[in-house]
């Protein structure tokens, strides 16, 4: 997958005064890394925005910094998308976070995680909880899947789920997590569970009248038994003994 290319200019405008910047339609923004100090740097809101639209977090941003001259600077700048920081109300973004990367050492990335395929289960009524939105997973830079899909066609019914280890992953790239790490499962519907729990109800009730209806069977046939012959037989003994 090609890079993108984004370009910046070094900041110089810091703390609270950055709001002018925004006012601007600039955003304030830093690069940071292994073994370099975080450079302040500051971007046009609309490159910007079309920018994290394409790259997401996962694809390498071939980022050029120029100096308040215009100038560009020497030196490449690969790097991440790593945090965006929203207004919680508007959405508006107001800073973001770049990680530069070295190509040639692993990194470590979050990858959405997106279900394909349809469930039996579903289908008949269940419902598929997707425990995992991402997936920490660990590659070389330009090897970072942009997603992983998670197959769901054999989730036929409530004791069904896909765990980590259960996902196919591009090569090069392993996962970060625990392998019985549940992904994705099946539960039942309110529905279902009423009407089981309906039909648990009219078991035990059925289980209960046979129940009470082999109890009295028993007492009645024990009514209805021959008494006992005791007396009869001492009465013929003292008719003998006259």
């Amino acid at each position: 997958m090609a890079d993108v290319t984004l370009t910046a200019t070094r900041r110089t405008v810091t703390g609270k005064r950055v709001r002018a910047l925004r006012r601007q339609g600039l955003v304030p923004a830093n690069v940071y890394g292994r073994g370099i100090e975080s450079v302040p740097v500051q971007f046009d809101l609309r490159d910007l925005r079309d920018i994290l639209m394409q790259a997401g977090a996962t694809q390498i941003v071939d980022l050029h910094i120029h100096g308040a001259d215009g100038a560009e600077e020497s030196g490449r700048h690969p790097v991440l998308i790593e945090n965006v920081q929203r207004n919680a109300g508007t959405g508006k973004i107001l800073h973001v976070d770049f990680r530069q990367v070295e190509l040639n050492r692993p990194v470590r990335a979050s990858v959405p995680l997106v279900l394909t395929g349809e469930s039996p289960a579903a289908v008949r009524g269940a419902v598929v909880v997707q425990a995992l939105d991402s997936l920490e997973v660990e590659a070389l830079p330009r090897e970072l899947p942009q997603e992983i899909t998670v197959d769901i066609s054999g989730l036929v019914d409530t004791t069904s789920q896909v765990s980590v280890g259960e996902l196919t992953l591009p090569e090069g790239v392993t996962a970060q997590a625990d392998d019985s790490t549940v992904v994705v499962s099946v539960v039942a519907s309110r529905m279902e569970e009423e009407v089981a729990a309906e039909v648990a109800e009219v078991a035990e009730a059925a289980a209960e009248a046979a129940a009470e209806a082999a109890e009295a069977a028993g007492e009645s046939a024990a009514d209805e038994a021959p008494g006992d012959a005791g007396p009869a037989g001492e009465a013929r003994s003292e008719g003998e003994g006259a």
